[in-house]
């Protein structure tokens, strides 16, 4: 079983290796998407230091609106006064229903960006890329192709711990052995073994944890269009012209005690209510800040429903921590560094994996010439 297991691993590793290291690198590199959108474009996405308080989320909605008269609000991120990333808001072009994101200055309300398509800036583009290979929307191929093919990339991460832990299971043992002075054969089977244990737990919970996303993606698509349905087309404002946004966050407090909002979801479809995301007080650090809502009528706002986090048991606290696991956004820079160094790991992996899959087959192919 274990020499099965063995040929196993090595061959998945053959196979996936391009796509996978471009996953990899990718992600590595979003770790910092914040610091690296600050350092290339600070005119769009950073604030000035200012004691300004922010404008009321109404006034800022009809500054929107007065700016990009032929759009919809979509979605809202929002962030406490004195933070130094401009909101991101993401709205939906009329005739049409195609997202696009621009960043807003909350405390004199102009856009310090024209609405983009994802991929637009840097950053952006390589998150479609580690979410999509840049596979998704082609012609004459299924429309969450790349969606498809990550959520296979996080089943093989998966499997190549778990097998790697499997094959060497006596790693505690040697997991800080390497013999310099052998031939590369054995370095590279030092190293190969050292930092696939090493970066293992982190690599594992990666894997898990992409594979949940991209199937939360597909799955979302799925069931909402599975009939044949196309995406709704926006073609007016899908929500009262009246409606009090800021009344509507203020009310969300009074249903979660201690809730801080941080996402507004307004209704991209009929029949979808506007949705305040946010955090419930915990001391949890793993738990992310859109873990729990409350909905209310679009037309009306009417309180519709709750879903408190801190009232929900393990399995979905466990989901909601997907998130900072995920993109390492737990426990500051170290935890940060830590995750772009092991997300670099599958490099090394590939090639010291790579040469020993190959000097095996020599092997193998030397013993039957000589039989």
């Amino acid at each position: 079983m274990r020499k099965t297991l063995h040929k196993w691993h090595g061959w998945a590793g053959i196979i996936f290796l391009i796509p996978f290291l471009f996953v990899c690198l990718t992600g590595s590199i979003l770790v910092f998407k914040k610091e690296i959108d600050h350092w290339l474009i600070p005119e769009v996405a950073s604030l000035a230091p200012t004691d300004a308080p922010r404008l009321s989320l109404n006034e800022l909605e009809d500054s929107v609106t007065a700016q990009l008269p032929d759009y919809e609000i979509g979605a809202w991120e929002i962030f406490p006064a004195g933070h130094d990333e401009a909101d991101r808001v993401f709205v939906i072009k009329e005739g049409t229903d195609e997202w696009h994101k621009v960043h807003l200055n909350p405390y004199t309300g102009e856009l310090q960006s024209q609405p983009t398509e994802p991929g637009h800036y840097l950053t952006d583009w390589l998150l479609e890329l580690h979410y999509t290979l840049l596979l998704n929307d082609i012609d004459g191929l299924d429309e969450h192709l790349g969606v498809i093919i990550t959520f296979v990339l996080a089943i093989f991460l998966t499997f190549m711990g778990i097998s790697g832990l499997i094959i060497y299971r006596r790693f505690w043992a040697r997991v800080f052995t390497l013999r310099w002075n052998q031939r590369l054969l054995v370095v590279f089977s030092d190293l190969h073994k050292m930092f696939g244990t090493l970066a293992s737990p982190v690599l594992l919970v990666l894997g898990i944890t992409g594979g949940y996303y991209s199937a939360i993606i597909y799955l979302e698509e799925w069931t909402e269009h599975a009939d044949g349905a196309e995406h709704h087309i926006m073609t007016e404002r899908l929500y009262a012209d009246s409606l009090n946004i800021d009344g509507l966050v203020a009310r969300s407090q009074d249903y979660i005690e201690g809730f801080k909002p941080t996402y507004l979801l307004f209704p991209y479809e009929p029949e979808y209510p506007l949705t305040v995301f946010g955090r419930a007080p915990t001391a949890n650090p793993l738990l992310s800040n859109y873990g729990s809502v409350v909905n209310f009528d679009p037309w009306t706002g009417a309180y519709q429903s709750t879903y408190n986090l801190n009232e929900q048991g393990v399995g979905m606290k466990t989901l909601d921590s997907f998130r900072r696991l995920h993109f390492g956004t737990f426990g500051g820079l170290p935890v940060k560094i830590l995750w772009c160094i092991v997300g670099l790991t599958p490099l090394l992996l590939g090639i010291t994996g790579t040469y020993l899959w190959w000097q095996r087959r020599n092997k193998s192919a030397r013993k039957r010439r000589r039989n």
